[in-house]
């Protein structure tokens, strides 16, 4: 039960980004399509550094892999280059410890700005401009190559932070899958009436997998911490959903699922690598990239505060000599 629980923590991130991994587990053997993302040669990514007269150790027990959670039907234009191929709406990273068997998450904002990188449709990059990380997934192709892209995007923000692989789900596989496992009941901690009238504050309600979208969509794009506001429903989602999977038991309902699911995933992850993942007890407490939103030529931008990102980059990733 124990090594069961810790796994519905994993099956809880990103709406239910992880239910795909448990049947990607059982029933897919992948080859990894992509190389391991590497460093990029920064400082801080180098074996020893020292911090405030501190000196740390990179620690080569960590691992880690990024969740997507994509919108397929978003697009992204800069430049008048479009971008067809959707937008990596939630972005967490999976650190493990290989050592003490502990994992924590941390939460990267869709509109943290990065330099995008432009490519045309013959796959030729063209140019590239700073935008929101969401957009980057566009860029790609759909699949492997926006995962990577993506992934590499978060590698640099992390100050070269080593991305070691990748698992997305479409917001279409999401609805899916909750409507598999017979939906997600919580207790609506807000007044989220606005988004949808079943969503009263203190109303214990079912979602199925309409109104899990509406939920852990859905936001106020004139309100300029709307993507953040979203963020903390997607947690309050997700305790949900580890309770809901609780209950779930039985290789035929997880064989149902995967086959449900399967249009709706790419990753680059084999079974092997899939299955380590349950033996990671998850702290469900969530890290955040530390900044502030601004406004910016009518859109939202996510300004990270590196100066407290090196900090929290040097509590996950290092450890004191």
């Amino acid at each position: 039960m124990k090594n069961k629980n810790k796994l519905l923590a994993v099956l809880g991130i990103v709406c239910i980004l992880l239910v795909g991994l448990v049947v990607f587990t059982m029933f897919q053997d992948k080859k990894k399509v992509e190389k391991t993302i590497t460093s990029s040669g920064t400082s801080s990514e180098s074996n020893f550094i020292t911090y405030k007269g501190v000196k740390y150790k990179k620690n080569s027990d960590i691992k880690t892999m990024l969740f997507m959670g994509v919108d397929k039907a978003a697009k992204a234009d800069l430049h008048n280059s479009p971008g067809e191929n959707g937008q990596s709406d939630s972005l967490n990273l999976l650190i493990m410890n290989q050592d003490t068997n502990k994992a924590q998450i941390l939460q990267i904002s869709r509109e943290c700005m990065v330099e995008i990188d432009i490519y045309g449709e013959d796959g030729e990059k063209l140019m590239a401009t700073e935008g929101q990380i969401a957009l980057q997934y566009a860029y790609g192709d759909g699949e492997e190559k926006s995962c990577r892209l993506t992934s590499e995007k978060v590698s640099g923000l992390l100050f070269g932070t080593s991305i070691n692989s990748y698992l997305s789900l479409t917001l279409e596989g999401m609805v899916v899958a909750t409507d598999a496992i017979g939906g997600v009941t919580l207790t609506v901690p807000e007044d989220y009436t606005a988004i949808d009238p079943a969503f009263e504050q203190g109303k214990t309600i079912t979602l199925n997998g309409e109104l899990a979208e509406k939920y852990v969509r859905t936001r106020d794009i004139e309100v300029l911490d709307s993507n953040n506001q979203r963020m903390e429903r997607q947690a309050h989602f997700m305790n949900a959903l580890i309770r809901e999977m609780q209950e779930i038991g039985g290789t035929m309902k997880y064989a149902e699922i995967y086959q449900k699911l399967e249009p709706y995933m790419v990753s680059n992850m084999t079974a092997d690598e899939l299955k380590e993942i349950s033996e990671y007890e998850i702290n469900t407490e969530m890290q955040r990239v530390p900044g502030e939103i601004i406004e910016k030529d009518g859109h939202a931008q996510y300004i990270v505060d590196n100066g407290q990102l090196q900090e929290l980059i040097i509590k996950l990733f290092y450890k004191q000599v």
